[in-house]
């Protein structure tokens, strides 16, 4: 054997023997967190889906009660406007149903204010103070409730619940002119002359179109006289 043939049957060098399986173990595992990976991705991508889906559908629904809540309400005040309580009644109540399915700001403290009036025109008392009540729920801060609550009962000739009501008011909204001139009602119905002018003049004061309102209401009929 030559000298030649004997050195091309050497071995290989040991390094180049275990850097060729380093990269067939590195190639494996790279295989073996491709697959494990492939689930995770695919999971991610359907609850991704689901999500994408759940909320497009929700919004759907919101959309579409919020869309039947101002087509009823819409029919609602065309029904108060021709003098029609009953049906405005019917309509608002569908109004509010919808407005509640919207999920999103569901309160609508003016739709039941003015469920409240159309129970106050069909002389629904006890339904009109429930409504009322509730708008002033949603929303103390607004008079528009409170006078109405006690306009109501100013209607049920109980002008001591009238009263009650506007000066419980009256410390939150010391300037609207509608309390002051309810409780000027109230207190005329209790033969109160002297408080109920005050009270009409702090009305007047604030709103001088309640001049002639209280020329045509016959509570205050003894009472306009004295206005300055």
């Amino acid at each position: 054997m030559t000298a030649n043939e004997t050195q091309d049957q050497r071995p290989e060098p040991i390094e180049e023997l275990n850097a060729d399986a380093n990269e067939n173990q590195n190639h494996e595992s790279a295989e073996d967190s491709d697959v494990e990976q492939a689930p995770t991705n695919k999971v991610f991508r359907i609850g991704c889906m689901t999500f994408c889906l759940a909320v497009t559908v929700l919004f759907l629904w919101a959309w579409h009660h919020e869309m039947q809540f101002k087509d009823n309400y819409r029919k609602a005040s065309f029904h108060m406007r021709n003098e029609e309580p009953e049906q405005a009644i019917e309509a608002y109540q569908k109004a509010i149903k919808n407005k509640e399915r919207t999920i999103f700001f569901k309160d609508a403290p003016s739709a039941y204010n003015n469920l409240g009036q159309a129970y106050l025109s069909a002389k629904q008392y006890p339904q009109a103070i429930e409504t009322f009540k509730k708008a002033i729920r949603m929303a103390p801060d607004m008079a528009e409730g409170y006078v109405n609550l006690a306009t109501v009962y100013l209607q049920k000739n109980e002008p001591a619940n009238a009263r009650a009501i506007c000066l419980d008011a009256l410390q939150t909204f010391p300037e609207a002119p509608l309390l002051h001139y309810n409780l000027a009602c109230a207190y005329a119905l209790t033969n109160e002359l002297q408080k109920s002018l005050n009270s009409l003049i702090q009305a007047v004061n604030l709103d001088p179109e309640l001049r002639n309102f209280a020329e045509q209401e016959g509570a205050l009929k003894d009472i306009v006289p004295a206005l300055p």
